[in-house]
């Protein structure tokens, strides 16, 4: 039992003391999520004089809280500040976030208020819990920050997401706190590699010691990573304009990453999977004509395409396992991404036991395009199995650890090492869009949802983002389809209580009152999701439901309001309408302009959302020979037609979009970021 001097040590920190004895023997260890993440426990200056870190001492933090009980409540108080931080040190963060939240109930000295809160912020940093440590960071007030603020505010900053900001506060750091330690120069460069071109566009706005040089290093790296002649030159000359830059240290290793780059197993036979037969033949035909306009007449490589609704799982898998393909294009459908990763080695084997006589998977076909509509693509098509697809499944089953670039993702969201996804989720149009929006200086938005699983999640990314950028929480009205469409919207611009107020002062005064419907005037911009044929309805219906006392509220929207059967009257009714789009949809910024005149030659009236599965085919073909690259230089992007791709730590592959807005009867590219 632990004997405690009441004369000495005030009743508050006995019950901080005797608190802690029911935690002597837990501990919670946390993972380091960025390097250095403990900060470093320096002596604080200025007004933090009285608590200084001693860390050459002889003392444990469990020793300072025993010797705590024994001193007067000024040094008693000291001694737990000093052992919160340093069980930080030991990732003990139980007993640190115990010790600060108790001491943060006592009346203590500004200094001793600020380091407390730093401990709190950073157990609850190294916790991952980003938007309750902001919280606690705020509540430090010093005139100059110190360093474990300065560090906490760049942590802090990139694990909410903030990666501008968290880029920012780091480079302020590393100012006042210069480092050549190779791996903090290397955390640094990841988050560079993790921006989108939107979030870089505002970097290259902002100003911040040697922001310049890592700019010009991303730009270098993401445009001439796989070319090792033009990567070297363009790496010289950065050094010559940045000689005293520390991400100097990077620089070899550059070269060295586009080398294995460039030394990659060349691609000769590509195998594809996607439904070519029932319900979903439509999507697969398309995007198989997107994967041939790519290919080309490329007589070094050899493509297949195996109809994923022809044949079980199991038995296409033994197929390409009889074929051995370089690399593999699909699934498309989520079921058969999820099927596609669940077999191994072992479920084909034991199916193959199975098996009572020899069976061929003689049905598992080859399909081309109808030839007969695209004469064009004839000469594509050397080079392509057209034999329908034999297999003995009494072949040995050895190895099917094939390069995959699945066409959806699976379920679970985990991939192996040698797996790849491209996402088409709509949740990073919405995100996009709303950090834009964000950087325009809007400030309060009126979200309009169709009210389906789509749209609900896509307003919920947006809003989610919004929030994060601003602060603020948009406003989201969820409209029902049919006629109740435009009253859900009528009442989201509060225009119906306008009403009310005129109806009431007309029965009021018994006379006819001439007045004008108000609608609110709380919001500055409306993002809409919705479907064209909605847009066709609400945009109009907002424009004369906008008071005319009132600025005219920009509306924007996402791509699912776009069109390319909109007639030229519609697009009238739609103009101001500012949209994100795929570049293979907006007139002049197609990455493949010969591919794209060929297209709407042969499929003049295709669907835009046909013309969206065509674009993923020709980028899913490029993507097989620059996948793996992307994958050793994460600054590595593709300018696709689906929109500038680039892959993250999980060997997702997500897009960017463009932005176009109707003007009179034609769209045109604008430039928001």
């Amino acid at each position: 039992m632990i004997k405690i001097k009441n004369s000495i040590i005030k009743t508050p920190l006995i019950f901080v003391l005797s608190g802690l004895l029911l935690l002597q023997s837990c501990g919670t260890t946390v993972s380091e999520t960025t390097p250095a993440a403990t900060a470093n426990l320096e002596a604080e200056t200025a007004d933090t004089a009285e608590i200084e870190i001693i860390e050459d001492s002889e003392l444990t933090p469990d020793q300072m809280v025993d010797k705590a009980k024994q001193e007067n409540t000024e040094q008693a108080t000291i001694l737990l500040l000093q052992a919160s931080a340093l069980y930080l040190k030991e990732q003990q963060l139980e007993k640190s976030l115990y010790i600060s939240h108790q001491l943060s109930k006592l009346p203590l000295t500004r200094s001793q208020k600020n380091f407390n809160e730093l401990n709190l912020a950073q157990g609850l940093y190294e916790l991952g819990f980003a938007d309750i440590a902001q919280t606690k960071l705020a509540m430090v007030k010093r005139d100059i920050p110190s360093q474990r603020q300065l560090r906490l505010t760049a942590q802090i900053n990139v694990q909410r997401g903030l990666l501008v900001e968290g880029i920012i506060s780091y480079l302020n750091y590393y100012q006042q706190y210069p480092t050549t330690d190779i791996t903090e120069i290397d955390y640094l460069n990841s988050i560079f590699a993790k921006l989108k071109p939107w979030q870089l566009a505002h970097l290259n706005k902002r100003q911040a010691f040697d922001l310049d040089g890592w700019l010009a290093l991303t730009n270098t790296i993401s445009t001439h990573g796989t070319d090792e002649v033009a990567l070297a030159d363009n790496l010289s000359q950065w050094n010559v304009a940045y000689p005293e830059h520390p991400a100097n240290f990077l620089v070899d290793d550059y070269k060295n990453k586009s080398l294995a780059a460039n030394n990659q197993v060349i691609i000769s036979k590509v195998s594809v999977l996607i439904p070519l037969s029932g319900r979903e033949a439509i999507l697969g035909k398309t995007l198989q004509a997107g994967i041939l306009a790519a290919y080309g007449n490329n007589q070094s490589q050899q493509i297949t395409f195996i109809d994923t609704n022809s044949k079980p799982m199991v038995e296409i898998i033994a197929k390409l396992n009889g074929l051995q393909p370089d690399f593999v294009i699909g699934p498309l459908l989520k079921n058969h991404v999820d099927q596609y990763l669940a077999y191994t080695n072992s479920t084909i084997d034991e199916y193959l036991t199975t098996q009572d006589t020899p069976t061929e998977i003689s049905t598992v076909e080859t399909q081309t395009l109808d030839l007969e509509q695209n004469n064009t693509l004839n000469s594509s098509m050397n080079g392509i199995e057209n034999e329908n697809l034999h297999s003995d499944m009494n072949a040995v089953i050895t190895n099917y650890d094939w390069p995959t670039l699945l066409l959806n993702l699976p379920e679970d969201g985990i991939l192996a090492e040698h797996h790849y996804a491209f996402s088409m989720l709509p949740e990073d149009e919405a995100t996009q869009a709303a950090f834009s929006l964000s950087k325009k200086g809007f400030k309060q938005g009126l979200i309009l949802s169709q009210n389906s699983a789509i749209g609900k999640r896509m307003a919920n990314s947006f809003a989610q983002q919004w929030h994060l950028q601003t602060g603020f929480t948009p406003t989201i009205v969820y409209y029902p389809n049919g006629k109740k469409m435009q009253s859900a919207v009528k009442g989201g611009l509060d225009v119906n209580l306008s009403d009310e107020r005129i109806k009431a002062l007309r029965n009021m005064v018994q006379n006819n009152v001439k007045a004008e419907s108000r609608n609110r005037r709380d919001i500055d911009f409306i993002y809409l999701f919705g479907t064209p044929d909605q847009a066709k309805l609400l945009k109009p219906y907002i424009d004369v439901n906008t008071s005319p006392f009132a600025q005219t509220i920009p509306i924007y929207a996402s791509s699912r309001s776009n069109s390319d059967a909109t007639d030229r009257n519609s697009r009238r009714d739609l103009t101001g309408l500012t949209f994100t789009e795929i570049p293979w949809l907006l007139t002049g910024k197609e990455n493949s302009q010969e591919l794209s005149i060929e297209a709407k030659q042969i499929w003049p009236n295709r669907s835009s959302a046909l013309e969206r599965i065509y674009a993923m085919g020709i980028d899913s073909w490029n993507l097989s020979a620059k996948a793996k690259k992307m994958q050793l230089l994460p600054l590595l992007k593709h300018q696709g037609e689906t929109g500038v791709l680039q892959m993250n730590d999980s060997r997702v592959i997500s897009r960017s979009f463009y932005w176009g807005r109707y003007r009179s009867s034609r769209i045109q590219h604008v430039e928001m970021d």
